[in-house]
C-alpha cells in the first residue's frame, strides 16, 4: 500500500510521465493535421521554467524586457515556445497569425488568461478591453460615438491644453522631461473629453488628482507584471494594489456624482463622454470601466506616441527642418483638421515613431478549442502549427516592427522617408491593433499628436536631447513608456 510520504515522493515523476503523454498525444495529433512542430527555448528548467522567469523579472526591473523578448525571437524564431512558471507560452512574431488571432478567426480567440485577469481589477468586468461577444458588442457601441468626426475634429479642445504644455516648457534652453508634460497634457484632455471638468495637472492639480494618476500608473504597471510573468501572481494577496484600485476608482466616481449633480452648470465641452454614457443607462460601475478603459487609450497611448516623436526628432535635427518647412508653408496659427491630415511629411513622422514605439507594445490572446496558426512550424518556421485550447499566445509589436526581413536592413533606425517609398505593410504595421478591435480612439490620439507637433515647431525651432546617450529603457505597463523620462531642451523661435 502506497503511504502519503511515498505519493509525495513520487509525485514528481507522476507529473513528468502525465506531460511526457500530453507532449505524445500532441504531436500525435499535430501530424495527423499536417502541422509542423514548434521551436521551444532551452530551458534549464524545464517543469516550471524558473530559469526564464528570473531572467525576464530581472529584465523587467531593469527596463529590457521588449529588448530581450526581441533578441529571443532572433535567437530562438519568430514563433517559438516559453514556460513561465508551469504555464507554457507561445511567443509569436508573425504578422499571419496576428492576422487570425485579432481579424480572421477573431471569434476564436476572446480576451481570456492572464491579460483577463491582470487587466479585470483595475478596468472592471464590463470594460471594452474586459469583455468579449454581446457584452463587447454592447461597450464598443457605446464609446463609439465619442470617437465620430466631428468629435475628433474639434481642435479647440486640444488648443487649450496644448497651449498649456507649451507655456510649461522652459524658454532658457534648460532641461525639461517632454514625458512628464505629454503625461499631464494628454491626462487633461482626456478628462476634458470624457468628463467635462479638466484635472488641469499642468496647472494646479489637486492632490486628489495627483494621488490618481500616481495610483492609475502604479496599479497599470501591477497589472502588466501579473499578465506577463503568470497567473500565479494574481493568487498572491497585495493589500496596496487592492488599496490603489480602490482609489483609482472612487475618484472616477467623484466625477460621475459631480456631473449628476451640477447638470445645469456650464461644462468646458458641449459634448461630454460620460453623459452619454449616462444617458445609455449604465450604471456607476459601468460608466467608470469604460472611462478608465478611454483614459488608457486617450491619455496613455497618445502620450506614448507623443513623446517617442519627440524623442526621435530631438535626434535627427534635418528632420526637425524637413518637418518645420511644412508646417510653415500652412499660414493659418490655427489649423483646421484638414490641413493637418493634409501634411505629408507630418504624418510619415507620426508613422514612424509609432512604428518604432507602438505605445502597446504587447498582447495575447488563447483560443477557445483548439485551432490552427499559418507559420511558426517547421525548420523554416513557415509551416503550420497547432495550438491547443486554452493556450496562452503572446506577441510583440516593438518586435514586429523591427523585423528586417519586413523593413530593411535600418529597421531599428528613425527614417520617416521610408513611408514615401512605396512601402506596403498591412498586418505588418498595426499601432493601433487591427480586426473588429481595432483602436476606437486612432483618430482622436493622431489628431492631438500632429496638432501638439504643428503647435510645438511653430514656437520651437529646435529641441536637442539632454539624456545619457545610454540604451532606451522602456517600463511595460498596460501601455509602454520611457522609464528615465524624455529629458530634452528646446530652442524658441526667435520670430
Amino acid at each position: 500500500m502506497l503511504t502519503p510520504t511515498t505519493l509525495l515522493l513520487l509525485s514528481p515523476l507522476l507529473y513528468l510521465l502525465t506531460l511526457l503523454f500530453r507532449t505524445a498525444l500532441h504531436r500525435l495529433r499535430v501530424r495527423s493535421l499536417g502541422c509542423s512542430p514548434v521551436a521551444v527555448y532551452p530551458h534549464k528548467d524545464p517543469i516550471l521554467g524558473l530559469d526564464l522567469f528570473r531572467e525576464t523579472l530581472r529584465a523587467m526591473n531593469t527596463h529590457a524586457l521588449l529588448p530581450l523578448w526581441d533578441a529571443r525571437f532572433k535567437r530562438y524564431g519568430n514563433t517559438h515556445y516559453t514556460l513561465t512558471l508551469g504555464k507554457w507560452v507561445l511567443m509569436t512574431n508573425e504578422p499571419e497569425n496576428v492576422k487570425v488571432i485579432l481579424g480572421t478567426k477573431m471569434a476564436e480567440w476572446p480576451i481570456d488568461g492572464p491579460r483577463l485577469h491582470a487587466s479585470v481589477p483595475v478596468l472592471g468586468r464590463k470594460s471594452v478591453f474586459t469583455t468579449n461577444g454581446a457584452q463587447w458588442r454592447e461597450a464598443r457601441g457605446m464609446i463609439r460615438p465619442s470617437f465620430v468626426r466631428d468629435q475628433v475634429a474639434d481642435l479647440h479642445c486640444f488648443a487649450k491644453h496644448v497651449g498649456n504644455f507649451l507655456n510649461a516648457i522652459p524658454k532658457d534652453g534648460s532641461t525639461f522631461d517632454m514625458q512628464e508634460l505629454l503625461l499631464s497634457m494628454t491626462m487633461d484632455s482626456s478628462t476634458d473629453f470624457l468628463l467635462g471638468y479638466s484635472t488641469n495637472s499642468l496647472l494646479e492639480p489637486s492632490p486628489e488628482a495627483k494621488q490618481f494618476l500616481e495610483d492609475f500608473e502604479y496599479t497599470s504597471r501591477e497589472a502588466a507584471k501579473k499578465s506577463r510573468l503568470g497567473t500565479l501572481l494574481n493568487l498572491l494577496p497585495n493589500g496596496e494594489f487592492q488599496a490603489a484600485v480602490t482609489r483609482v476608482r472612487e475618484y472616477v466616481r467623484a466625477y460621475i456624482r459631480k456631473s449628476q449633480a451640477e447638470k445645469t452648470d456650464k461644462k468646458e465641452r458641449d459634448y461630454v463622454f460620460l453623459h452619454e454614457i449616462l444617458k445609455s443607462g449604465a450604471d456607476e460601475e459601468h460608466a467608470i470601466d469604460q472611462v478608465l478603459s478611454v483614459i488608457i487609450a486617450g491619455r496613455d497611448t497618445t502620450a506614448a506616441a507623443m513623446t517617442a516623436c519627440f524623442y526621435y526628432l530631438a535626434r535627427n535635427p534635418e528632420v526637425v527642418k524637413k518637418l518645420r518647412k511644412e508646417i510653415f508653408d500652412v499660414e493659418d496659427e490655427m489649423p483646421t483638421w484638414e490641413q493637418l491630415k493634409n501634411m505629408k511629411y507630418l504624418n510619415m513622422v507620426i508613422k514612424e515613431g509609432l512604428r518604432l514605439f507602438p505605445p502597446a507594445s504587447t498582447n495575447s490572446r488563447a483560443p477557445i478549442k483548439d485551432t490552427v496558426l499559418p507559420r511558426g512550424g517547421g525548420p523554416d518556421g513557415k509551416q503550420s502549427i497547432l495550438v491547443p485550447k486554452g493556450q496562452v499566445v503572446r506577441w510583440s509589436l516593438y518586435s514586429l516592427h523591427r523585423r528586417k526581413d519586413i523593413w530593411g536592413e535600418d529597421a531599428h533606425e528613425f527614417r520617416p522617408e521610408r513611408w514615401d517609398e512605396n512601402l506596403r505593410v498591412g498586418w505588418e504595421y498595426i499601432p493601433f491593433s487591427g480586426g473588429p478591435r481595432i483602436c476606437l480612439g486612432q483618430q482622436f490620439a493622431l489628431t492631438q499628436i500632429e496638432y501638439a507637433l504643428f503647435k510645438f515647431f511653430r514656437a520651437f525651432k529646435s529641441i536637442e536631447p539632454r539624456d545619457d546617450n545610454g540604451p532606451l529603457l522602456l517600463r511595460t505597463n498596460l501601455t509602454v513608456t520611457f522609464a528615465k523620462g524624455c529629458l530634452v531642451s528646446a530652442t524658441p523661435d526667435s520670430n
